[in-house]
């Protein structure tokens, strides 16, 4: 239905209208230099803008900090008040300054209304605690129900600086990954990284339980040991780290088991998307063996197979322990912690003998879900995610790569001898106890943990003298690549002990499941098993000087530590700091690997268009 408007109404509005749009083109031209004095000011304004933002970041870490550094009942908590009002009013203030810069404010509101109803309640709790004792809101707030308001917001704008931080720090990694020019420099200083980091939180007060922190060398010890998924440790994790102390220890074993780089490259693809030929070539480089084009695919499987296989892991442990924790929360814990610990091949447990208590040793639930975690996670995920291809029938090709192929055969005949010899060395030894069952889960354990797990379920410290060296030889061999297990690696073991064959027989090749190996890729396992020995070496002889502890232990000490095992004869809580410091490195090494500390600071040769005459040269 259309209405009929008088005439008269209708030039009427018109007249309005023009009118209004007279006034408002004039008002606009007289004012026009205040919109851009305004601008001015903004883009002036934006650089102080900034620096606050940075000072709230420094504010919310030493809110953070300071409670921790500070133990229970210290009279310095005044200062921590302090600290948390400057946090709360800084918070306010910064979002109503960039309110009031903005040139659209109703869309910055309507975008950010949640942050600006905490901007505005911290704003007021900042002003409150600050200039009464009591809070009037707080005050209200408690009678209606609502208890620790502030403290909840408090903990709120922490969560969510922290994340803005975080946020900005990994959106920057596409950038590092593209500024860098040497990929494996760029993966020993994120490890370094984690460990000073890791160093700083174990040596804070929180972290023990008797609130007195670890000292410099044992926080770098057991930070160093964690992130290079050893399990080596200098005081006891269940009694002597706190739950936050231990908290710090998981965070650090998951990141050194993933890759550092592997875990903030995941984040950031997701956060910027921001990833060139440059990065993916750079990164393809640190995944090793991943071609450029299915970087961002493997980034994506590492991390999905690692949660997975960690949450079936902790279904497993928290089964087997229903009979035997009966606090939910400590389960709960419990069954996190060494699930992550067992598939990243940690060692680390909140048990203090490991899984060598009556509880575990014999237990057949938790000694299969252990094994089963350090197998898979010392298959290798490239490996793994083969299988599951191959499995589900996603693949187009019939046959496994030669890697999987290797990794297959020399994991069951590793697991199969080592089980065999245990067995038969140790029956009456340190087995003459057990029942014939548990001889042989015993025995199993033993091969699996050894090849870089560290967990123990039989005193290691006992082993008769053959068995010892059985041990160490499965140290030395460890697991396969791209796995979070160490040791030289089984396709390493394996394409040397081909490469002796082919020599011996006079072939000129090597040749694996119908395919040939490259020559490049011998080199490659030479150069990492003399880099090895080198550093073992010297490591050995250093323990010789420092320690007074006898040959045989330092001997296997040495070599858990740089294979990244974690098994003891119980010397390394007795270690000098001079010693510890040895073993720090080793670990170090034995992660990152010594061929990528060694191309990390090499000069790389150029390519060269000649060759000098061959001449031969008497070698054996």
């Amino acid at each position: 239905m259309r209405y009929n408007i008088p005439y008269h109404w209708r030039k009427k509005a018109v007249e309005w209208r023009r009118s209004f749009n007279k006034y408002r083109r004039k008002f606009y031209l007289r004012y026009q230099y205040l919109q851009d004095d305004l601008y001015e000011f903004n883009r002036k304004a934006n650089p102080w803008l900034h620096g606050i933002s940075i000072l709230l970041t420094i504010t919310v870490f030493l809110s953070l900090l300071v409670p921790l550094l500070l133990p229970e009942g210290s009279q310095y908590y005044p200062l921590a008040l302090r600290v948390d009002e400057f946090l709360l009013l800084g918070f306010g203030i910064y979002f109503y300054l960039r309110l009031l810069f903005s040139n659209d404010k109703l869309d910055f509101l309507t975008s950010r209304w949640p942050e600006g109803v905490a901007a505005s309640l911290a704003l007021i709790f900042g002003l409150e605690l600050l200039l009464l004792e009591t809070g009037v809101l707080i005050s209200f707030l408690s009678y209606l129900g609502i208890s620790n308001a502030d403290s909840s917001l408090l903990v709120i704008i922490q969560v969510y600086l922290v994340l803005l931080v975080l946020i900005k720090l990994i959106q920057r990694i596409p950038q590092t990954i593209s500024d860098s020019k040497n990929p494996a420099r760029l993966v020993l200083l994120s490890f370094l990284f984690v460990i000073v980091v890791g160093t700083m939180l174990l040596m804070l007060p929180a972290s023990t339980a008797d609130q007195s922190g670890l000292d410099f060398v044992n926080a770098l010890f057991m930070a160093t040991s964690a992130v290079c998924v050893t399990g080596l440790i200098v005081v006891d994790t269940a009694t002597h780290l706190s739950f936050f102390g231990q908290g710090v220890i998981l965070v650090l074993i998951q990141l050194g088991g993933i890759g550092v780089i592997t875990f903030a490259t995941f984040l950031a693809m997701y956060l910027s998307g921001k990833f060139g030929s440059t990065q993916r070539e750079t990164l393809s480089e640190i995944i090793s063996g991943e071609d450029v084009q299915s970087v961002s695919k493997t980034l994506k499987h590492i991390i999905i197979l690692t949660f997975t296989i960690e949450l079936i892991g902790f279904f497993g442990f928290y089964l087997s322990w229903s009979s035997v924790i009966s606090d939910t929360g400590e389960r709960i814990w419990f069954s996190l912690f060494h699930s992550i610990s067992a598939f990243c091949n940690a060692g680390f447990s909140v048990y203090t003998n490991s899984l060598a208590d009556p509880i575990n040793a014999t237990s057949i639930p938790i000694n299969v879900t252990t094994m089963v975690l350090i197998i898979l996670g010392g298959l290798g995920f490239t490996t793994i995610w083969e299988s599951i291809q191959k499995i589900s029938g996603k693949t187009k090709h019939r046959n496994f790569t030669i890697h999987s192929i290797i990794v297959f055969r020399m994991t069951g005949i590793l697991i199969v001898a080592g089980t065999l010899l245990v067995l038969l060395l140790e029956w009456n030894g340190v087995l003459a106890d057990y029942s014939a069952g548990d001889k042989f889960l015993a025995s199993l354990f033993q091969s699996v943990t050894s090849r870089t797990a560290g967990f123990n379920t039989i005193d290691t410290g006992a082993l008769t003298a053959g068995t010892t060296l059985i041990v160490i030889l499965l140290m030395i061999i460890g697991a396969a690549p791209s796995s979070t297990a160490g040791g030289l690696k089984i396709t390493t073991v394996y394409i040397l002990f081909k490469s002796m064959f082919a020599n011996i027989t006079g072939s000129d090749r090597i040749e694996v499941a119908g395919r040939t190996v490259p020559s490049n890729v011998v080199f490659r396992a030479i150069t990492s098993v003399l880099l090895a020995n080198i550093v073992l070496g010297i490591g050995l002889i250093l323990l010789t000087i420092f320690e007074d502890f006898q040959f045989m232990d330092l001997l296997f000490e040495q070599i858990s530590a740089f294979m990244t095992v974690g098994l003891s004869r119980g010397i390394t809580g007795g270690l000098t700091d001079p010693g510890k410091i040895v073993i720090v490195f080793s670990m170090f090494a034995g992660r990152v690997g010594m061929l990528t500390v060694a191309v990390a600071f090499a000069q790389k040769i150029s390519k060269r268009n000649y060759k000098y005459p061959e001449e031969s040269v008497m070698v054996a």
